[in-house]
């Protein structure tokens, strides 16, 4: 990662980039707002190749030569500033603590400042991994399947925090709602759409496959059809009609409109206590494991404020939602209503508790690759971790037992910080 100081604002122009990412970065001071205009490249399982145009959004105040801000390094080169600042992806969830000054607070204790990624604007699913392994993103959240894939991939990430199992509703199995499909058996011979590298299609081939209907893979012909599809793509081609169901996650930015506006009907949730639900459906936040190994003290300083956060939006039954979707909207550039679902419904993807055994979070991954390897799944039976690639997959100093845990569990907390004081939405 270039390092931005005194005297190399004018060189940066004419600045090779490396092999993995080559072209031309303009930079602008204030904003810390940094552009490519080069095509970068980053295959995944389906040969997908994304096209990257990164851009960063800081919400901290802007840096000037003068400042010598590095990036994520724990001691800083011989310039005037030992800053660091920690490229955190902007979520619902993040944006919030953002706003509140959360992050600025906890970090400054460590002489660092947040620099919030809209990591979404900038790409189609899977673009979080090119961003981690330019250095563009230092923290970012995916569920443990999509994570997981990064990691056989070969993106040398580790994971800092699993949540807790999600409710069903996570990812759900849907069709128009004029639509004559009336049940899961309904879909022989018709036509499922879902994105490969998101984890819907693997709840939903779940739930599918526990009614007995299969869909098609390309190491076997199902009852279904298969169109590989992402994102609003996705969303718009269901309701011309292009595919007759899809599976997706309820609460996202492209997907909440169908359902406040009652447009679609679901035929089946994620499995209740199947794979997805106590395995690959579980959020995690992951880092590059050598920004990791050098900033363990800015991890820990994310999760306290991750905490603080979720504490903060269960507290009181929810009588803080409004106010936190008010704020999501305005940064993240949503509808208020939109926002709310997101947060409010109990298929957000947005927030949530965390375990903390390292161990759970180890045998949840290792369940789930076992699962996929089991069924055939095309990618998984190619391409998978040994259980130890997954136990070093997973950092346990930011667990239980860790040198920089932080109890991140539903199990209230009696400190200034955590303001449980009615009731808590941490069982919902």
């Amino acid at each position: 990662m270039e390092v931005a100081c005194a005297g190399l604002w004018l060189a940066l122009a004419n600045l090779g980039r490396s092999s993995k990412a080559e072209g031309h970065r303009s930079i602008r001071e204030k904003g810390q707002i940094m552009r490519t205009t080069k095509m970068a490249r980053f295959n995944n399982t389906t040969g997908l190749s994304l096209g990257l145009v990164v851009a960063v959004i800081g919400t901290a105040s802007g840096a000037t030569a003068d400042e010598g801000i590095t990036k994520g390094t724990p001691i800083a080169p011989s310039i005037p500033s030992k800053t660091r600042v920690v490229n955190i992806g902007l979520t619902d969830a993040t944006s919030i603590a953002a706003k509140k000054g959360w992050f600025v607070e906890e970090l400054a204790k460590y002489n660092a400042k947040p620099n919030m990624v809209l990591v979404t604007s900038f790409g189609g699913s899977g673009i979080e991994a090119a961003l981690l392994d330019r250095g563009d993103l230092h923290i970012t959240q995916r569920m443990a399947y999509p994570a997981l894939q990064h990691r056989v991939n070969g993106l040398d990430a580790v994971v800092i925090w699993q949540g807790v199992n999600p409710h069903p509703r996570r990812a759900t199995t849907i069709v128009l709602a004029d639509s004559n499909i009336k049940s899961v058996a309904d879909l022989k011979g018709k036509t499922f759409g879902s994105s490969l590298i998101g984890c819907p299609y693997y709840a939903s081939l779940e739930a599918l496959r526990d009614q007995g209907v299969n869909v098609d893979t390309e190491l076997q012909e199902g009852d279904t059809r298969f169109i590989n599809i992402t994102g609003a793509a996705s969303t718009s081609a269901l309701l011309a009609g292009r595919f007759e169901a899809s599976g997706i996650h309820p609460a996202t930015s492209t997907t909440a409109s169908l359902y406040i506006q009652h447009q679609v009907k679901e035929l089946a949730t994620a499995v209740p206590d199947g794979v997805y639900v106590t395995a690959g459906g579980r959020a995690e936040y992951f880092a590059m494991r050598k920004w990791a190994i050098e900033n363990p003290d800015l991890v820990k300083a994310f999760l306290v404020v991750w905490d603080r956060t979720v504490r903060w939006l269960a507290a009181d039954n929810g009588a803080h939602l409004s106010e936190a979707a008010t704020i999501a909207s305005r940064e993240l550039r949503l509808s208020k209503a939109v926002a709310l679902y997101d947060l409010k419904d109990e298929s957000t993807i947005s927030w949530s508790f965390g375990v903390t055994s390292y161990q759970e979070a180890v045998d949840s991954i290792k369940k789930f690759q076992s699962y996929q390897i089991k069924v055939r799944d095309p990618f998984y039976t190619k391409n998978h971790l040994s259980d130890k690639e997954i136990e070093a997959f997973v950092d346990r100093r930011f667990f239980a037992g860790g040198e920089y845990f932080v109890d991140t569990s539903p199990k209230p907390k009696r400190t200034a910080e955590a303001t449980l004081n009615g009731n808590s939405l941490a069982e919902r």
